[in-house]
């Protein structure tokens, strides 16, 4: 796919899915429930899924937990999977793109994925940029929530949005309501 293809393809996706560009509006609940999963998976990352309904495009009004599967992978195979749940997070693949499709075809589609980092910021890491953007394009048509826990306790929270047409992500706003 040449330079042109791929911002023709960035732009489309975008334009379908609005909640890529950020400025999103989250649920008080949502929010306490998505950092009290950060606080019980500690010293573990925490992971899951935030939907919210395709007539409005910047709401979430969902949280769905996922498993991570870091330790699970690291077990099977330490070489070639070096980290383990207290500094990665992995999602089961199928899983994840069975529930994006459920969630279009239900009318709520999956608009963030969250995860925490453990004793660390709220930044988007090298390998959350690598993970989910590759050539210029994002792997999955959302957003990205991530949680600070620190010590055990949640200390930060910040949404961050695709660079279209880079590997880069940057920090978009998240409203509480």
């Amino acid at each position: 796919m040449s330079g042109k293809e791929k911002e023709q393809a960035t732009v489309l996706s975008s334009s379908l899915r609005p909640w890529t560009h950020g400025d999103l509006v989250i649920a008080r609940a949502v929010l306490d429930q998505i950092e009290a999963h950060a606080h019980e998976c500690f010293p573990s990352e925490a992971c899951g899924f935030v939907l919210g309904p395709a007539s409005e495009p910047q709401m979430l009004d969902r949280a769905v937990r996922e498993t991570n599967e870091a330790d699970k992978y690291h077990a099977l195979d330490a070489e070639r999977f070096p980290r383990t749940s207290r500094t990665y997070f992995k999602m089961n693949e199928l899983r994840a793109a069975r529930a994006f499709e459920e969630g279009e075809r239900a009318g709520t589609p999956i608009k963030v994925i969250y995860h925490s980092h453990c004793d660390a910021g709220a930044y988007f890491s090298a390998e959350d940029s690598a993970t989910f953007a590759a050539d210029g394009m994002l792997m999955w048509p959302c957003a990205f929530l991530v949680v600070s826990v620190i010590g055990g306790q949640v200390r930060d929270r910040r949404l961050w949005v695709h660079v279209a047409g880079t590997n880069e992500f940057r920090e978009s706003s998240l409203e509480v309501v």
